[in-house]
């Protein structure tokens, strides 16, 4: 029920975009044609669907025994992202030394913002994440902001949400046996929403003047 709660949020938060005028917005200014989206969003749509497991471990439950933790990657959910990421890049190129910098800003504003659940793994709240890589993308580069926004809150999330809290994974005794996805939430996990949603944020502070 939860799950379907979010992908209804996010769904109002887009329509929410489009009648703002950020969605299009966007897509005008990073000349992204209707081709391109499309085969984009197929391609993060079906890569959710499939997952690849990396290695496993075993959890500190102080059973001898215990089966492992296995640690995989949603193709679509973490991924697709990184692949969105160089492509956007084609098409702005914001400077490194920015995207290392607001990277380290967003994984800091992350890292405290994520919990460990004994069912569900990491769980990541986004709104860190969006608002620090919309804000800091405004501030530190006028031209290229939106791709510096994505690309910030994409490593930022995958860094800060995910792989500096995969040690605490072995404490967790409730997922032995099981398959921790990096990215598992798909198009709705947190690795590929914020980027999106950080671009549009910071196209709509950009024409609201907030900055």
């Amino acid at each position: 029920m939860a799950r379907y709660l979010n992908a209804l949020a996010i769904l109002v938060i887009f329509a929410i975009f489009d009648k703002l005028g950020s969605l299009s917005s966007v897509i005008d200014k990073l000349q992204i044609d209707q081709k391109e989206l499309a085969v984009g969003m197929a391609l993060a749509t079906f890569g959710s669907l499939l997952g690849l497991q990396l290695f496993s471990f075993k959890a500190r439950n102080g059973e001898p025994h215990s089966k492992p933790i296995r640690l995989g990657i949603n193709l679509g959910g973490a991924v697709v992202p990184l692949v969105f990421l160089l492509f956007f890049s084609s098409l702005q190129s914001p400077s490194p030394q920015h995207v290392l910098l607001l990277t380290a800003v967003v994984t800091a504003v992350v890292y405290p913002m994520t919990r460990m659940d004994k069912k569900k793994g990491m769980v990541i709240y986004l709104f860190g994440a969006v608002i620090a890589a919309a804000l800091g993308a405004l501030v530190l580069d006028q031209e290229n902001y939106l791709v510096l926004a994505y690309s910030a809150a994409v490593l930022g999330t995958l860094i800060g949400g995910d792989l500096l809290h995969l040690p605490q994974l072995k404490k967790l005794t409730q997922l032995s046996n099981q398959t921790v996805f990096i990215g598992g939430g798909g198009i709705m996990d947190a690795i590929f929403m914020s980027g999106l949603l950080a671009m549009l944020t910071a196209e709509t502070f950009q024409q609201m003047n907030f900055l």
